[in-house]
């Protein structure tokens, strides 16, 4: 079976549980119903998005964020709003759909200003410190811009208003990725042998959609 093209949410839920991530995204036989969390993230990364790209106001319910959604939208440089990225199998840059592609994603912001580049994702949960997603985008970043030698990757966390994040240099990134490739070899082994093993986890008690999974069970009662 040939492997899907990966996500840094794909390779998550695949982490997970590989049984899991099969049901939901290769044989599509279970189906995950959006939570009003999810909604809102949606939501908010749209006004967002208009906001940078059309200078549309925000709506009433989002304009505590407008000063700093106004500092990007005013940086120098050139600048992207939800921009869609692509790997092929070399790690080169290639279009969302090319037939090569291994990997995609979608960088909520970018300026890049000679070689410098800033990233931004809009989180809308409770903060955390995981910056695997920021890793991925910063080498997209290093792969399509040869230019950029640093990138400066933040979480914007719409519940406090503030960022985290780090700094990559353009020579960590083959540190980068092998922080990456033992999760993508047991990923592409899962296609190859047809071999989606399940993973035990607390994810099993209630929050698994694989009902007939021997480890799913009901959610705890508090």
């Amino acid at each position: 079976m040939t492997p899907l093209p990966w996500s840094h949410s794909a390779l998550e839920d695949f982490v997970n549980c590989p049984r899991d991530f099969h049901a939901k995204r290769v044989a599509k036989t279970h189906k995950e119903e959006p939570t009003e969390q999810l909604l809102w993230g949606n939501r908010v990364h749209k006004a967002f998005e208009l906001r940078i790209k059309d200078g549309t106001p925000l709506p009433a319910e989002l304009e505590e964020h407008e000063e700093f959604l106004l500092r990007l939208a005013t940086m120098t440089g050139e600048q992207h709003a939800e921009r869609k990225i692509a790997l092929d199998r070399r790690m080169q840059p290639c279009s969302f759909f090319d037939k090569e592609v291994w990997f995609r994603g979608v960088i909520d912001f970018t300026a890049i200003r000679e070689n410098h580049a800033l990233v931004v994702d809009y989180k809308t949960g409770k903060p955390h410190s995981k910056f695997r997603q920021l890793k991925t985008n910063a080498l997209h970043i290093f792969a399509e811009f040869p230019s950029v030698q640093s990138v400066d990757v933040r979480y914007y966390w719409t519940t406090t208003g503030t960022t985290t994040g780090e700094v990559y240099k353009r020579e960590q990134a083959p540190a980068m990725w092998a922080e990456i490739a033992p999760d993508l070899k047991q990923y592409a082994q899962a296609f190859k042998t047809e071999s989606f093993t399940p993973r035990q986890s607390g994810l099993c008690k209630g929050w698994c959609v694989v009902t007939e999974c021997e480890f799913w069970g009901r959610k705890r009662a508090k």
